[in-house]
């Protein structure tokens, strides 16, 4: 993966790995994961904040399908324990 800030200067740079006398090509990603953060080429986070919005939602939905007759108290305790942490998973790389 190559970053850049606009598409005009984007060069197709191509990237090999050498081992006994063979050479293999690495193939060009979009976006990568390091440490549960994807990023992409733009260093935008779009597919980060997608990817942990649709957790966090699907999370809500299995919590709201299981627990039909939950107290106010019960839920805000489920939400805390389990879908604020995928909400918050580095939000501090989102500029506001």
């Amino acid at each position: 993966m190559t970053y850049t800030a606009s598409i005009s200067n984007l060069c197709n740079t191509k990237y090999y790995i050498d081992n006994n006398n063979m050479r293999y090509e690495l193939a060009n990603t979009d976006s990568v994961s390091d440490l549960g953060v994807r990023f992409d080429s733009k260093l935008s986070f779009m597919h980060h904040i997608n990817d942990e919005v649709n957790k966090a939602y699907s999370i809500l939905g299995i919590i709201k399908r299981n627990f039909t007759h939950l107290d106010i108290n019960c839920f805000v305790l489920l939400y805390k324990a389990v879908v604020r942490p995928h909400v918050e998973h580095a939000n501090c790389l989102v500029p506001i």
